[in-house]
């Protein structure tokens, strides 16, 4: 590890748009721009933007109008994370061939669509099996997805990057050991990991030991819990101050989302959005100014 530096920057930190579920995405960038960050992190879901709520042949528009929003409230996407397990029909791990390869060129689209709106990452998912299934043949299938979805996004220059899960969200990737088998089973330098902090806290996993086992993290998800929950800072019970202590000790450069999901701030996103760039603003690990 090289010398640390001071503290991470202000500007390296964006929110996720999932907590603005119940309002427009226009609210939703505007009230995330008022707070202060530079960065979104793009959740393709329903109402703001997916394959299922964007009719065949207006895509290219939609994301025309995302592209406008995004300029005018002076944002740039660090990821897109387009909703791909628990809430929607899109398993590139499933048992069911029509359901796999519907899944995988819905995926495909999603690619073009990080492109196109000029993210830095896309947010790739490896799917699950039902829990009476064959593991070892679903790993086999999540496996061959994610080289496909890999090679199709190498070939757009779409880099990628993958997060832990929990187990009620996939059965097949819940901790470092179980990311690092798939990122190295894809096996190139397009797809490296994230660390989902909360996912981290209520598996007993620490930050450093992402490091440890990836040596490099490209994008971090961090937010609050009890351990779970993705609560905004300081309302719950996790070290959040102590995951950032981390990242200033290995140099972190990279960019960080605020992953502020939870339906106790579903009625007033704007609130919960304020409330994490004043926490943010107060941490001694933190560069307010920058």
């Amino acid at each position: 590890m090289r010398g640390t530096m001071d503290k991470l920057k202000f500007s390296q930190f964006g929110v996720m748009s999932v907590n603005y579920q119940l309002y427009s995405l226009e609210y939703a960038l505007a009230s995330i721009a008022k707070a202060g960050f530079r960065y979104v992190d793009l959740w393709g879901g329903a109402p703001h933007y997916s394959y299922f709520d964007t009719a065949p042949g207006q895509r290219d528009r939609r994301i025309g109008e995302i592209r406008r929003m995004l300029d005018d409230n002076g944002l740039k996407v660090s990821v897109f994370t387009a909703e791909q397990i628990c809430l929607y029909p899109i398993n590139v791990a499933s048992s069911n061939p029509y359901v796999r390869r519907n899944s995988l060129e819905i995926v495909k689209g999603y690619l073009e669509d990080t492109k196109a709106l000029d993210a830095i990452y896309f947010f790739p998912q490896m799917g699950y099996c039902l829990f009476d299934e064959d593991e070892a043949a679903a790993y086999d299938r999540s496996i061959e997805s994610l080289r496909e979805i890999n090679a199709y996004a190498e070939k757009l220059g779409v880099k990628m990057v993958m997060e832990q899960l929990q187990r009620y969200e996939s059965n097949l990737c819940y901790d470092k050991t179980t990311l690092k088998r798939l990122i190295d089973a894809v096996g190139s330098p397009n797809l490296t990991a994230c660390i989902d902090c909360v996912a981290a806290a209520a598996g007993n996993e620490t930050v450093e030991s992402y490091f440890e086992t990836f040596g490099t993290i490209n994008h971090l998800h961090l937010a609050d819990g009890c351990p779970e929950g993705h609560m905004v800072p300081g309302e719950g019970t996790n070290d959040v101050e102590g995951y950032l202590e981390t990242l200033v000790r290995h140099n972190y450069t990279g960019t960080i989302t605020m992953e502020i999901n939870n339906q106790m701030y579903f009625d007033d996103p704007d609130a919960a959005t304020r409330k994490t760039a004043e926490w943010l603003r107060r941490c001694r690990w933190v560069d307010a100014e920058h």
